[in-house]
């Protein structure tokens, strides 16, 4: 097994934080939903 090179822990990096981001915008669009049906 080789080393894992800079870039390659870089583009891993790089994915997460765009799942991550994606996973934020969701819940929060969830939460806005889930708020606005509570005040109906």
């Amino acid at each position: 097994m080789g080393a894992i090179t800079y870039e390659e822990v870089l583009s891993l990096f790089r994915e997460t934080d765009r799942q991550l981001k994606e996973q934020s915008k969701e819940a929060d669009r969830r939460f806005k939903e889930t708020d606005r049906q509570l005040k109906e």
